[in-house]
């Protein structure tokens, strides 16, 4: 998700102060809980985006779905994003305030791509090789995609580490488009 520079100042405001008070722990979970509803619905990040939506409109739902789970600092931030006219970058706040956290706790989030899904042993050891090559605790994301063959694709933060088939054959076959062969 890219993230705009004003989603990623309230961010680190909001962390910032969560931090000060002692809250890490209860504003991450606020801000999961808001990111889990946006990306659970459409409708809500539609609406969230909509001009023509009234602030106090905006106001009452948001507070509706949300005061009574979230925290003091977590109204807060509602409160004041809407006051700014800033609810559309609510999504961005919350993954961002969620980087924020991970790195303060020393996780990284690694999401591999793989033809299908290892088993738990095969995860286990692969968590445990890539906490070893990062030197911190891993957060593994496993994405499916049929077409790889076999082999896996590792990223982790901007960097990846291709190691399907279908890679190494494009590469066998880029090798052989310059040499003059052509691959059928």
């Amino acid at each position: 998700m890219i993230v705009k520079k004003v989603a990623h100042r309230y961010a680190s405001a909001l962390f910032q102060e969560a931090k000060s008070r002692n809250m890490l722990d209860a504003v991450a979970r606020d801000m999961q809980r808001i990111s889990d509803s946006i990306s659970g619905s459409k409708d809500l990040l539609l609406f969230l985006k909509s001009q023509i939506i009234s602030r106090e409109v905006k106001t009452n739902v948001l507070r509706e779905l949300f005061d009574k789970d979230l925290s003091e600092i977590g109204r807060q931030l509602l409160r004041l994003i809407l006051e700014k006219r800033r609810e559309d970058q609510l999504p961005g706040i919350a993954f961002a305030f969620g980087q924020l956290s991970k790195k303060e706790q020393g996780l990284i989030d690694v999401e591999i791509l793989v033809a299908r899904k290892p088993g738990p042993d095969q995860t286990d050891l692969l968590e445990k090789a890539l906490e070893k090559k990062t030197g911190g605790k891993v957060l593994l994301t496993f994405r499916e995609d049929p077409t790889l063959r076999g082999g896996m694709a590792v990223r982790i933060d901007d960097t990846v580490i291709d190691g399907t088939i279908k890679h190494k054959l494009q590469q066998l076959e880029a090798s052989f488009q310059k040499t003059g062969l052509q691959a059928s």
